[in-house]
């Protein structure tokens, strides 16, 4: 697209805006969308044996006000949120990390990561025999910023690392994702414990199916807003709509072999 046709479909974009009234509509303090978009209704937490602790970057935190971070931690009983980008002076941390009665993993792909897809899980096994408390962080944001957490926060890096092979590609269809591999924050837990409970290590009855679903609502909703200028809750929308995933184009930084999405472990 070139610039005067740019310019003229957001020209045409903030006539529409201006000219379009919207009711005051009421709105859910909790899932931060008006009542009828709620997602309230669809959010049953449920419990698992690991602790998930999402480690949110700010920017995530201030754009995203229920994005999939914060809808994992609504759904696992088991989790909490810390905000920050270097975590290694961080008390609350490393309380957790030094917690002898918790055996601390960082969920992050590495050579030496622990694969619950088909690596050898008797350690976790032991750990859980042993009355261990397993505790996974996660790192919530776009991939360059988890890139740079994971390089900053000392502490969260030497920790070992478990994985797993994803068997699909990210259905957030509104981004792009930098590779294949890259999943998002909820769609990352998701697959995680469904390969933990092919595995033995948890047994949630499928109730992480749930997490899908109000995912999948959740882009139905994003896409509305983008596209639609008669919803109060419209957004930056493109007359043109969304493109397909296969046309488009990754970011020159992505494509090239010497830049890595992945901070590799030492």
């Amino acid at each position: 697209m070139d610039k005067d046709k740019y310019l003229e479909i957001k020209k045409q974009r903030l006539e529409d805006e201006a000219n379009t009234k919207h009711p005051k509509e009421s709105f859910c303090y909790t899932c931060h969308r008006l009542s009828k978009n709620c997602l309230c209704s669809m959010i049953h937490p449920f419990d698992t044996n690991f602790k998930f602790v999402i480690l949110m970057h700010p920017m995530e935190a201030k754009k995203e006000k229920m994005g999939t971070g914060r809808i994992s931690l609504a759904m696992l009983k088991n989790s909490r949120m810390i905000m920050g980008v270097d975590f290694t002076l961080d008390e609350e941390v490393n309380a957790l990390i030094s917690d002898p009665t918790n055996l601390c993993f960082t969920m992050y792909p590495g050579e030496k990561s622990i694969n619950v897809s088909d690596h050898d899980i008797s350690s976790l096994k032991q750990a859980m025999v042993s009355r261990k408390k397993i505790v996974v962080f996660l790192i919530d944001g776009t991939w360059p910023c988890a890139k740079k957490m994971m390089r900053l926060s000392k502490n969260i890096r030497n920790l070992p690392r478990v994985s797993f092979t994803a068997t699909h590609v990210s259905i957030f269809d509104i981004k792009e994702q930098p590779a294949d591999y890259c999943l998002s924050t909820l769609e990352s837990i998701h697959f995680f414990i469904q390969e933990c409970n092919r595995r033995g290590l948890e047994s949630t009855n499928k109730n992480e199916d749930q997490m899908i679903e109000v995912f999948k609502e959740m882009i139905n909703f994003q896409m509305k807003c983008a596209l639609d200028p008669s919803l109060s809750s419209y957004k930056r929308g493109s007359k043109l709509g969304f493109s397909k995933k296969e046309d488009r184009v990754k970011a020159k930084k992505w494509v090239t072999k010497s830049r890595s999405v992945i901070l590799p472990d030492k």
